[in-house]
């Protein structure tokens, strides 16, 4: 039976290994790249937070940010509608809403605790892309709140902007995605627990066969 689940237990963690390192080299790398920004409430033009701060201002930035009203303008200014057409849809441009969708799920928001700083990540397979987008996504947010304060405060120019472009967004120097040595550690650890289970399991059928032919008896 010892015999038994080390064949079989050597068997499947390198079968898990062997797969996890095969997946995550096919796996298509991507590059990130952050622009960062410093929000400013803006209490002029919402009087009902002016002394003190509304806990569900950076929730509402997040879903600004991502909506329709800043990313559709990124993706005239990219030409993202024909660039990714060509990259995804055999050549064809596609409807601005399904490359709202890609964009947005390639958008990560992350705040800085404690300051006004929020990142803009973008994930790309290609690193100026994704350094383009992270910096039109950043200047087409701060062109909104900038327009949306004039309106709210009758075209009065502002006396500090509610949006700054802290940081601009780089090139990517290496792939972020997959997380090769992550990958592989975490399948060599799936391959651990698989094994030692698809190890014991056959070992125990094993014990249970041999022992009940010991019990038949033997026909003269």
């Amino acid at each position: 039976s010892a015999m038994i689940f080390f064949r079989v237990f050597v068997a499947v963690f390198l079968l898990a290994v062997v797969t996890s390192v095969v997946v995550t080299f096919i796996m298509p790398e991507a590059y990130a790249s952050t622009a960062r920004i410093k929000v400013e409430q803006d209490t002029a033009a919402t009087p009902s937070v002016s002394a003190g701060y509304d806990p569900y201002f950076l929730q509402k930035t997040f879903e600004i940010i991502q909506s329709p009203v800043v990313l559709d303008p990124v993706i005239e200014r990219l030409k993202l509608n024909e660039k990714w057409g060509k990259n995804y849809n055999g050549g064809k441009p596609l409807e601005t809403m399904n490359t709202l969708e890609m964009l947005k799920m390639r958008i990560s928001l992350t705040p800085e605790r404690n300051t006004k700083l929020i990142n803009i990540t973008v994930y790309s397979e290609d690193k100026n892309e994704a350094a383009q987008i992270a910096n039109a996504i950043a200047q087409s947010y701060q062109d909104y709140r900038i327009e949306f304060q004039a309106g709210k405060l009758d075209a009065q120019i502002p006396k500090f902007p509610t949006v700054e472009i802290v940081d601009t967004a780089k090139p990517g120097l290496a792939p972020v995605r997959p997380n090769k040595p992550l990958n592989i550690v975490l399948g060599a650890g799936l391959g651990i627990f698989l094994a030692l289970i698809v190890g014991g399991i056959t070992a125990l059928i094993a014990f249970l066969i041999r022992k009940r032919t010991r019990k038949i008896p033997s026909v003269a």
